[in-house]
């Protein structure tokens, strides 16, 4: 018998009291053990906010080098080549970032820069981890980018885009591919001599919280 029936049984309290400790006592007696609560998850830096004003770029030829960046990085996770991804950014800007975030943008699993110093958010380092892994497991991932939308950022001298992706993932096991994940992509665009380069890439994934994917 715990403390809480003995001081019951012991206490001379009237019979409203009796039956009142009797319903605190249940309450404690049946309580589960407290859980340590989890810290709430990191959001997404950017919401992935609804609309677009289309603005395309005024080349044409812009627009289809930027379609061509956006296809490569769908290429490069695909062949497993980080190098090649991580290159897609520009490398000479401190504040670039590859970021991933699932339950349609609400949380953050993770926000990688290049030549960071901490291991766990270089993107180096990170999208390495995420190719090798895919190796290790034999899964085969295909990326499909479509309905790229443009806008112009004058700010930052800069180009912005919204994409669909749909991500497919084959093991030796399945017959055919399953579908892996959607997602909402935003990206900006500077040009580095010549060259397209990812300011910033955002994955803002349709699944649920519970799910981490970093593929």
């Amino acid at each position: 018998m715990n403390d809480c029936w003995k001081g019951l049984f012991a206490g001379r309290t009237a019979l409203n009291s009796f039956a009142f400790v009797v319903g605190i006592c249940l309450i404690f007696e049946g309580a589960p053990l407290a859980q340590a609560q989890q810290p709430p998850p990191t959001p997404c830096s950017t919401p992935a906010t609804p609309g677009w004003t289309i603005n395309n770029p005024a080349s044409l030829d812009d627009q289809r080098n930027i379609v061509d960046v956006l296809s490569l990085y769908a290429w490069y996770i695909d062949e497993r080549d980080s190098t090649a991804f991580v290159n897609l950014f520009d490398l000479t800007n401190a504040s670039a970032y590859y970021e991933y975030c699932n339950a349609g943008g609400l949380n953050q699993v993770f926000f990688l820069t290049p030549n960071n110093q901490n291991p766990a958010a270089d993107l180096a380092t990170q999208m390495t981890a995420i190719t090798d892994d895919l190796e290790t497991q034999n899964l085969q991932t295909r990326h499909l980018v479509t309905n790229t939308l443009f806008g112009v950022d004058k700010e930052k001298n800069a180009i912005i885009t919204k994409s669909t992706v749909l991500v497919t993932i084959q093991a030796p096991s399945l017959a055919a591919p399953d579908l892996d994940y959607s997602a909402d992509v935003r990206a900006t665009f500077v040009n580095k001599n010549g060259t397209w380069k990812f300011t910033n890439l955002t994955v803002y994934a349709d699944n649920a919280p519970a799910i981490v994917k970093k593929r």
